[in-house]
């Protein structure tokens, strides 16, 4: 029987409907000697997944919804649970929604895909030219993240904020923009999350693509203000 599979049959079996995290870990252990580090209550819920078995979220076989008090309520498998699947990304202090459930289908939400979402690595080096059939970099999705822990998540330009307008769904979605343009850079360098990674809304974004090289945001910004005066 597989962990997910031994919680869920131990939670069945008891008198309560909530439990703590480590509520949870010490019943495995006292049951089947199972290492707490093992037990992931977040990857058995449906409104909640983390770093561990689920990254995404889509696991179809879950029992738990975790509440405001950080609690988790037993609920079992089968639910028609309604709502959305939320994920703090290792290290950020932000949430972001990856994915949702209406009537207990499960369903995924994308996440941009135009920005500097394939990023990789420790070390924040960019450039190293890969020939495939495109040219391609590594990049980092550290490095994006941390560029979003320093600015937040409102556009630099424009100051869009999609959580502001957009409610729950909008929560955790930007843009990330290199200032200096990726494909112009023949060689590797470190990357400076702060300072070379700036948050754009999806519409700055496309404009300041529309120099080549890229236009600034600070240019974009200053061309903003007549209109907002």
């Amino acid at each position: 029987m597989a962990i997910l599979e031994q919680v869920e049959e131990l939670l069945a079996k008891s008198e309560q409907e909530f439990f703590s995290s480590t509520e949870i870990k010490n019943l495995m252990a006292a049951t089947y000697g199972t290492n707490p580090n093992s037990v992931l209550p977040p990857d058995y819920c449906y409104n909640r997944t983390n770093h561990g078995i689920d990254k995404s979220g889509m696991l179809k076989r879950k029992f738990l919804i975790r509440i405001e008090s950080g609690q988790y309520r037993y609920v079992g498998f089968e639910y028609k649970f309604n709502g959305y699947v939320y994920q703090k990304p290792h290290g950020s202090k932000v949430e972001t929604i990856v994915g949702f459930w209406k009537g207990g289908i499960y369903s995924e939400i994308r996440q941009p895909e135009n920005d500097l979402e394939d990023l990789n690595g420790q070390t924040f080096i960019e450039g190293s030219t890969k020939q495939v059939t495109v040219n391609t970099y590594e990049r980092n999705l550290v490095a994006r993240q941390k560029c979003l822990d320093f600015h937040g998540y409102n556009c630099k330009v424009c100051d869009f904020d999609f959580a502001e307008v957009y409610g729950e769904i909008g929560k955790g979605f930007i843009h990330v923009h290199h200032i200096v343009q990726i494909a112009s850079i023949k060689r590797e360098y470190e990357l400076d999350p702060v300072k070379d990674l700036v948050p754009l809304c999806p519409n700055c974004h496309a404009m300041v693509h529309r120099h080549n090289p890229a236009m600034h945001p600070d240019e974009l910004r200053e061309r903003l203000r007549p209109k907002n005066v």
